[in-house]
């Protein structure tokens, strides 16, 4: 039996299933060649991975619905910023904007902020140096703040403390949330930030699945480091 006549099988036999384990899939290659061993078994699972007929979307978790890993959209404006915070501090950074929220659902909401994040132990020294941009910088603003001050800010730089373990990606000198880090991020900052400007968060997370390939358990990872990992989960199962 060839990998992909595996895969076929796989798929036919799990077809009113969304998402199969590692346990399903092995127990089911275990009955069609019940004499392979079960690292015999495991290396032929990772074959249908690497051969690309089957897709892993966590860890021990695959499904059959191919789509393209997410890149962020890094505007020149934003690699601009970023080089020119950058310079002010030697720790890491990650910045995220809103115009990658408007890639992911197709839509243009008015309005540029750009999300930095850094070590906690330097956040204050960052800020002060930044004071002076063009844009309004605000340091994790409270709500009264964000209301009176930053909800009418066109463009504005909102800086928090990076969060240890937060699922990044790295474009060439730039870095950024990966796909879990960002939806995490949405999810946290929705109430307060995207709300009230016009963002949907039930349209955001539809779209981003519907788009791209998503690690559920890097996303879930991450969403415990934030305390949140049961409201997100049971987000996730409700817009599915």
């Amino acid at each position: 039996m060839t990998n992909l006549e595996l895969a076929n099988k796989i798929k036919s036999n799990f077809s009113d299933l969304d998402i199969i384990t590692t346990h399903q899939i092995a127990g089911l290659i275990a009955k069609f060649f019940p004499d392979l061993s079960d690292s015999t078994i495991s290396w032929k699972l990772n074959q249908l991975k690497s051969d690309g007929l089957i897709n892993q979307v966590g860890r021990g978790l695959y499904d059959f619905k191919f789509k393209p890993s997410y890149s962020p959209n890094f505007s020149l404006k934003s690699k601009r910023l970023y080089n020119r915070i950058k310079i002010l501090t030697k720790d890491e950074i990650s910045l995220w904007d809103t115009q990658m929220i408007n890639k992911i659902i197709g839509k243009t909401i008015d309005r540029y902020w750009v999300f930095v994040s850094t070590d906690k132990t330097n956040l204050d020294h960052l800020f002060n140096e930044t004071v002076d941009f063009s844009r309004q910088v605000f340091l994790h603003p409270d709500q009264d703040i964000i209301n009176r001050y930053l909800l009418p800010q066109r463009e504005a730089i909102i800086m928090s403390p990076l969060v240890s373990e937060t699922p990044l990606f790295y474009d060439a000198d730039y870095i950024t949330l990966s796909i879990e880090g960002l939806l995490v991020n949405i999810w946290l900052k929705y109430q307060n930030y995207l709300e009230p400007i016009g963002y949907d968060l039930n349209e955001i997370f539809n779209m981003a699945f519907k788009k791209y390939n998503i690690n559920i358990s890097k996303l879930l990872r991450y969403a415990a480091r934030r305390d949140k990992r049961n409201e997100i989960s049971n987000y996730i199962k409700s817009i599915n």
